[in-house]
């Protein structure tokens, strides 16, 4: 209860000091030219739904690289400090229709379009072109930015539901103000990924219909501010892409806050299973996050829908808290398999040995991770739970 009104007056505040701020940025001219940007979307049950988002473009999402710190600093706060645009109009266009849609009070704007004539050639993407036509208070000419929606090849054996902070990419957002450095970059090519995760990603996505057959859907619980970061990171680092699901700062600015993640991932993956009914999926996540938690309760909820669950163990050396190790072996109990590890050698052996990935990936993960830490020869197990 309290909670809830605490949000309510949170959204308010918001609201508020949104119109105040673009009424005296008006006034002493100040706005920034308005641009849009179109998150990746999915097609399930014969719908295709897409979200995207009208700001001020206050050079933010098209910034050079930068090494200094103080500068990283400063567009990390711009990207936070977002300026929506409330009542734009968007128009759009696709294979499966055309229209209009205007964005709401926090600038974002959301389709859904009948997608049971969408032929299965459509797979793996299919193409949606928008433009940002007027907006309220802005004069510019008509904003162009191209979107696409994941389609599910019937061809697909299973899907992936992959953490994103600390599970693929390191961000040491579990040491918020240990990692600021990381947690502020404001480029991919800032951001490291974690060894083996190109090769193993790649693997679970390749099937009959090709490197994109079996999709990979993230499920996180960082904001949209961050979304081109990753998607420019995953095709840097040549990690398949996906749908995000990640969260709303301005519905949600307290949870994030406080670091609440359970709710928005729980809500996520019920969406993603219920979306595609026939697939059954491979969770991968990370110890700093609680997403074995989060994990073991979708394995209650859904069973017989999960493969595996894999965790990226990112717990300083000498943790005392066994709190991951419980909930493993609380997954273990319903007879799913899981793996515990510093890399992901023992996921790697687990989806070989159990036929969802090709034979040799366990070796070319141990190869990449090898490459990556610079010194084969002194290459050795890792320490890790698997349960076959």
């Amino acid at each position: 209860m309290i909670s809830d009104t605490l949000r309510g007056f949170g959204r308010s505040f918001l609201r508020r000091s949104r119109v105040l701020r673009f009424n005296v940025k008006r006034a002493v001219g100040l706005t920034d030219r308005p641009t849009l940007v179109v998150y990746p979307g999915r097609v399930a049950r014969g719908r295709l739904t897409i979200l995207g988002r009208v700001l001020e473009d206050e050079g933010v999402f098209d910034a050079a690289h930068s090494n200094s710190s103080l500068r990283n600093l400063w567009l990390t706060f711009k990207r936070y400090e977002t300026d929506e645009i409330g009542g734009a109009r968007v128009s759009y266009s696709g294979p499966v229709g055309a229209g209009e849609v205007h964005s709401d009070s926090e600038g974002y704007f959301e389709i859904a379009l009948d997608a049971s004539r969408l032929e299965e050639g459509a797979a793996p993407w299919t193409p949606l072109r928008f433009t940002l036509q007027t907006a309220r208070g802005y004069d510019f000419a008509p904003v162009d930015a191209e979107g696409r929606a994941r389609v599910v090849s019937s061809q697909a054996r299973f899907g992936v539901i992959s953490d994103i902070d600390d599970t693929i990419i390191h961000t040491g957002a579990f040491k918020l103000l240990r990692h600021w450095r990381i947690v502020t970059a404001n480029s991919p090519e800032a951001r490291t990924a974690f060894p083996g995760v190109s090769e193993f990603y790649r693997a679970l996505c390749d099937g009959a219909a090709g490197p994109e057959t079996n999709p990979v859907f993230y499920v996180s619980s960082s904001p949209w501010n961050l979304s081109d970061i990753f998607e420019r990171f995953m095709a840097l680092k040549n990690i398949p892409a996906g749908p995000m699901l990640l969260r709303s700062l301005s519905s949600d600015a307290l949870g994030w806050l406080l670091r609440r993640h359970r709710n928005h991932k729980d809500r996520a993956i019920d969406d993603l299973m219920a979306d595609y009914p026939d697939l059954r999926f491979v969770l991968i996540g990370d110890s700093g996050q609680k997403d074995a938690t989060v994990y073991a309760a979708a394995v209650e909820r859904h069973p017989g829908r999960v493969l595996a669950v894999h965790i990226h163990d990112v717990r300083p050396k000498g943790t005392v808290s066994d709190e991951v190790e419980r909930e493993l072996r609380r997954i273990e109990a319903a007879g799913v398999p899981t793996t515990l590890g510093r890399t992901l050698e023992a996921a790697a052996a687990h989806a070989e040995g159990a036929g969802l990935v090709a034979p040799g990936t366990h070796a070319a993960v141990l190869a990449e991770i090898a490459e990556e830490a610079g010194k084969p020869e002194r290459f050795g197990p890792f320490p890790v739970i698997v349960q076959p």
